[in-house]
């Protein structure tokens, strides 16, 4: 008998956590990375370096493609609003609500991120909830009780660790709300209207399947 692994939408930013828990899930799940480009809130080589390592996890697991979404028309938004402390937190909503559109897009039936509990401030207990309250489809999240230390040791286990990696965000505030409730999160993002220009930028998204397209004339248009 035949089993078909169902699909699973993976946030990959080309840092050092998430791409181990894309490989954790593509065990059990037929994975679709999905990369959020922030250039120009980021360098252009942070973005190159992240492509290097999506085009590696392809060898790895084989996936059939990649979606770069065009984050800064977003991020400009949420950098234009007065409290600056819950940026992280409206860019991090902002990404599940971008992957639960992939998911129906794509028939995928779940989410996966490679988040640590308390690694960075959107990473506490209470902005894990905020962050995730209302997404339509399951959150997982394979490395969740591991420290830094212990994800640098299973990446490099796994075969898939870069001495240079991407990750950089120029927009990242001083002060990020570390406690965060729900229902004001969702407020703001109502308020900024972010589902709208999400829904907007969906069109602009890149899918990659060779990692040998054009990726500089990408960012151009993102100038």
């Amino acid at each position: 008998m035949i089993v078909t692994k169902e699909k699973v939408v993976c946030l990959v930013s080309g840092g050092i956590d998430s791409p181990v828990a894309l490989v954790l899930a593509a065990r059990w799940f037929e994975v679709l990375p999905l990369h959020f480009c922030l250039y120009p809130y980021t360098c252009e080589d942070s973005f190159l370096v992240a492509m290097r390592v999506l085009g590696d996890l392809k060898r790895k697991v084989g996936f059939e493609k990649a979606v770069v979404y065009p984050w800064s028309p977003v991020l400009r938004r949420i950098m234009g609003w007065r409290d600056r402390r819950y940026a992280c937190l409206l860019c991090r909503r902002g990404m599940f609500r971008v992957a639960e559109l992939i998911c129906q897009r794509e028939g995928a039936a779940g989410i996966v991120t490679g988040e640590s509990l308390g690694q960075k401030a959107s990473q506490t207990l209470s902005n894990l909830w905020a962050t995730t309250a209302g997404v339509r489809f399951p959150v997982l999240r394979p490395l969740l009780g591991l420290d830094k230390v212990e994800i640098e040791q299973l990446s490099k286990q796994l075969g898939i660790w870069h001495e240079v990696h991407a990750g950089c965000c120029y927009a990242t505030p001083r002060y990020p709300r570390t406690r965060a409730n729900p229902a004001t999160v969702d407020s703001l993002f109502r308020e900024l209207n972010l589902d709208d220009l999400i829904r907007e930028q969906l069109g602009e998204a890149l899918e990659v399947r060779s990692f040998q397209e054009e990726f500089r004339a990408f960012l151009e248009k993102l100038t």
